[in-house]
């Protein structure tokens, strides 16, 4: 983590996995900017997607080779 946050390889909006962030504080913000837009007066859209055990779905091979083009090697553990 510290060598992604250290490069900024995790954008703003990343809630999951995070220090200090969680689906919560995912669900605040986006709440905060729905509100502020109706307040405004702008139309609103959501669309909501279920990812429950999305990672069983990814190819792994290609995500540690994504992992290692980010500079992330060894292993990780938690």
């Amino acid at each position: 983590m510290q060598h992604l946050e250290e490069n900024n390889f995790i954008a703003d909006e990343q809630h999951g996995f995070v220090k200090m962030r969680s689906c919560a504080t995912n669900l605040i913000e986006f709440y905060d900017s729905v509100t502020l837009a109706m307040d405004d007066h702008k139309p609103v859209d959501a669309i909501f997607l279920d990812f429950a055990k999305a990672f069983d779905k990814v190819p792994h091979k290609a995500l540690l080779a994504k992992l290692r083009s980010y500079g992330v090697r060894g292993k990780v553990g938690g």
